[in-house]
Parts: structure tokens; sequence; C-alpha cells
């Protein structure tokens, strides 16, 4: 055993030595005991029964969760279908071989252990109460380091407090988050007037194994955690929805039908839809997901905005399993809509990851000939190393000039002006950058310098449709008229000693060619964003 080995362990929160210093008799009536739970564990099914709660996808266990993923542990949670339940995880983690893991591994799987207050004898906590206390620190108002607003200091204090219950497989939870970038964030609408509170992660339902029925607010990602999604991803705020899913051994579904802000009666977004000219709008989106392994995943998707002055909760889109594409546009037609549809593609093998995904909307204009396709293209590739523990990755996004838009203002894609998958359109990205992981200095410290190309056309996503220009010619489809450039150099860290108290910080230069669109017009500067926090918990049971 090397000396980081034994740094490692030493740290950690159990001994993962059976048998050293341990007399014959003790390891004797030590093998009796494990006996016992196996078969207590066999015969009680409440005993490592799911647990019901979601893990936040504001949690950063998913960071280690990610890597696990990325070394082809833990893929029988899906690593582009987030968030997880607590129960799901802790079954992922009771299929791991600790005598497989490396010592960084190690420290990764004790801290998400931590987390979820996992227990190998099964032991559930059936409530609880927790308290994070956390602030962001930054030189820009707009919290996006390539497209910063403002060079003034800034700090957002974000503290919220969570209590839930659990049942067997039925789980309640209450989540009030106070958030100062509520009021002061220059793209969305003012979410949480009352003393900047907001209830983001509150929910009841069932979520038992292999099948989900949830009521309430809590974010998604359909995408690999810390990237970017085409169809939902945690850029938008938790909206009220109706969660549907089931899972078995090679398909599975997830339906989600939800509740947007609707457009005012002076046919603008304001966050209040009172009138009589007023229009309410939905979401529905599923995916259909087929693994015919644990290394390799597909799915299909599809999305649809409806809205009218009458609309409500339609059975026709919380069908689970109807296929949008072949019913938005046939009679009845009661409500006006924005059907987008795709697909993506996950896969693993020797260390080697990769992500895709792709996105169509806006497929045919009979009566506008020469509108071209509008798409996001989504992928990402990653390679993980063992000695030393380095991930090596590449992200690239391409989002056209027109998707997530329509010629109705209801039909945009967004929820409270942010974005339900990316905040903007019209734009490509290109990030490359290693993540390198120094558990043997500190434990939990995670050190990633990057290198990021952005580039941002004219059109943005909350504005009038535009099919033409004003010559008559046909709009770019990426990239239109004089487009920004960014390019940055730059480091994230992540420190997370234990898994109640973390540190994040993302600093780097930024270079802006065409500023503002501006041909010549250039920019350069520092952009920093930091976030520290920590957590305050009791259970019981």
């Amino acid at each position: 055993m090397d000396s980081f080995q034994k740094i490692i362990l030493n740290k950690r929160y159990k001994s993962s030595s059976l048998t050293a210093d341990i007399p014959i008799a003790q390891y004797t009536k030590m093998k009796r005991f494990l006996l016992l739970l196996l078969v207590l564990s066999l015969i009680s099914p409440t005993l490592m029964a799911q647990q019901s709660r979601l893990l936040s996808l504001s949690d950063y266990t998913y960071d280690y969760i990610n890597r696990m993923q990325k070394r082809g542990k833990m893929l029988d949670l899906n690593p582009t279908q987030l968030p997880y339940s607590y129960g799901e995880v802790k079954a992922s983690l009771a299929g791991l071989s600790e005598n497989r893991l490396t010592a960084h591994e190690k420290v990764w799987v004790d801290l998400i252990k931590d987390r979820v207050n996992y227990s190998e004898a099964g032991v559930k906590k059936s409530m609880g109460v927790e308290l994070n206390v956390a602030t962001r620190l930054s030189d820009t108002k707009r919290q996006n380091v390539l497209n910063p607003l403002n060079n003034n200091v800034y700090v957002y204090p974000y503290p919220s407090l969570t209590g839930y219950m659990e049942k067997d497989n039925f789980v309640g939870q209450i989540h009030v988050r106070h958030d100062f970038y509520y009021d002061q964030e220059p793209d969305g609408l003012d979410a949480g007037r009352r003393l900047y509170n907001r209830s983001e992660d509150s929910y009841v339902g069932y979520n038992g194994e292999g099948v989900r029925f949830l009521l309430g607010r809590f974010q998604h990602q359909w995408g690999r955690y810390g990237e970017a999604s085409s169809v939902i991803s945690t850029n938008a705020l938790a909206f009220d929805q109706l969660n549907i899913g089931l899972k078995g051994k090679y398909f599975s579904f997830n339906s989600v039908l939800g509740e947007l802000d609707g457009l005012s009666n002076n046919g603008t977004f304001t966050g209040r839809s009172v009138g009589a000219d007023a229009k309410d709008r939905y979401v529905a989106m599923h995916r259909i997901n087929w693994e015919p392994s644990r290394y390799f995943g597909m799915s299909f998707f599809e999305t649809v905005v409806y809205s009218g002055y009458n609309s409500g909760f339609s059975l026709k889109y919380a069908n689970p399993l109807l296929v949008f594409g072949f019913v938005t546009d046939n009679k009845p037609k009661n409500d006006e809509n924005n059907l987008m549809l795709g697909g993506m593609m996950w896969g693993h093998h020797q260390n080697f990851s990769f992500n895709g995904q792709l996105l169509l909307d806006d497929l045919e204009h009979t009566n506008n000939v020469g509108e071209p396709i509008t798409f996001t293209f989504l992928s990402s590739f990653n390679y993980a190393m063992s000695n030393p523990a380095i991930d090596l990755n590449l992200e690239f996004e391409a989002v056209a000039y027109q998707t997530y838009n329509t010629d109705q203002a209801e039909g945009r894609y967004l929820y409270l002006g942010r974005g339900i998958a990316t905040q903007n359109n019209d734009y490509m990205k290109l990030k490359l950058y290693p993540d390198i992981y120094l558990d043997q200095y500190a434990q939990g410290l995670k050190v990633s310098p990057y290198v990021s190309w952005y580039a941002q056309g004219e059109q943005v996503i909350n504005q009038e449709f535009n099919r033409r220009n004003p010559d008559g010619s046909v709009i770019d489809v990426i990239l239109s008229g004089q487009e920004e450039e960014t390019i940055r150099g730059g480091v994230h860290v992540l420190y997370q000693p234990i898994s109640e108290v973390w540190f994040e910080l993302d600093s780097g230069y930024n270079s802006l060619s065409n500023k503002n669109h501006i041909a010549g017009l250039s920019e350069s500067r520092w952009v920093t964003i930091a976030r520290v926090g920590v957590r305050l918990a009791l259970y019981g049971d």
C-alpha cells in the first residue's frame, strides 16, 4: 500500500479492512453477524426499501456520482436522467465492490454515503430537517462567466430550509429558499417577491422500485451533470409539475406535465397572467429509454408547449405514452403549441464516455419555403484516468438561430424568463478541460483548468420571431448576423472536505471581440464567481 492510500484510508469514515488486528473469535462473530444481516435483508422488504426522497440537483453529491460513472461504476443510474432518489443512489452503492475501488474512488464513495445516510444494515432516516447556509460572491451581476454583466462586486446569499417525511415509499417534502438573485437576475423574472423567498424542492408522492409518481416542484437534468441539455436542465427554476416514471430491465419512460408562467393580457411576459385576454401556458415532455446494457443507452424524447385563453390540465398531454408528433396538429386542436422532438445517446467503454443529443424544431413550414430547420446539437467526450486521477473532457454545443422560439410569444421555451433547456439560442460553444483530483493533498479537492470558445449570433431566445433578413434573404441557420466571440481561459475549483461543507470557485480571463455585435469593438476582463456553504441537519426514524 502506498503512502497516498494510507492517507486516504485514515481519512475515511469507515475502515475497509475486516481482518486487520481482529481476533479469530471476534472475526467469527462478525461473519455470523454479517450473515444474519444478509438473511434479514432477504426476508424484510423494507430493510433496503427505496427511499422516495429526491437528491436535489443543487447538491454537489452528483459531481462524485458523475466521476464514478465516467469510470464505469454506478451506471445502473442513467447518467442523462436526473434527479435520482436517495433509494436509487443507495441501491447503486450497495452494488459496488469495495476491493475494486481506487483510493480516490473510496473517498468519493464515502462522501456519497455520508450525504445519503447510507447504512449497510439498510436503516432508513424517515424524517429530517436540513438548513443550508450559502452565498455567491462575484464581479458580474449575471451569474454566467462567459456572458458577464457589469463589473461590480455582488453578494447573493441563498440559504434554504428543508423538511421531509417518508413512510414506506411515500414521501412529502417542503423546501423554502431565500435568494437575493431572484430579484437581481438580469434575464429572468423576479420569482421571489415575498421576502425573496420561493418554494423550490417541494413535492409529495410515491417513489418505489421502478415506479415514480410525484406532484410538486423540483428540477430535472436530461443530460450529464454539469453539462447542457437540449430538453430540460437546471437552467430553469423548478416549476409545478406532475411527474410519472416507470422503469423495467431494459426499457423505461418518464413523463412531465408542468405549468409555466402565462402571457399577460397585454401580450408580454410579466409573471402575472391575469385579465380576460391572458393566456395560460403548459409544457408536456416525455422520454422513452432503451438500455440494452449498463454501458449503453438511447432515448427518444418529445416536448411541447401548449397554451390558450382556456388552457388547463390536458388529458391528451398527460398520457405518458402518447406520441406527441402524431397528435399535436390533428383535430381536435384546442391549444396553440410548439412541438420539438429528438433523441440522445450515451455510452461507456474502457474509461471512455460519450454523450450526444439532437433536438429538432420547426421541421417544415410549407408556407415559408426556404426556411432552414432549427436544431440543438450537444455532445461531450470524457476519458477517465486512474493513476494519476484525471478526467479529460471535451464539450460542444450548437443551438440554431430560432430554436426554442416561435412566431407566437406564448410558445417560447421559457419559464419566468429562464430557458427550460438552454438560456440562449443562435450560439456555438466549445470547452476543453481536465478534472484533476487532489484527494491525496486535501480530501474532496478538484482543480479544473479550462479553455472555452463561445460565439453568439444576433438572435435571442425571447424576441420577435424572424424568418427573413430585412433584405428578404434567409437568416443564417446559426450564428446569424455579426456574431460576438469570447475566448476564456480559467480555472474551476471544487473543495468539499466533508459532505456538509463546500467551496466552489470559477475564475478566468475573457477576451471578447465584436462586443454587442459591433465589428471591431473588443473588451477584455477577469470574471470570477465563488460559492461557499454549509449544511446543518437533524435526522430521525
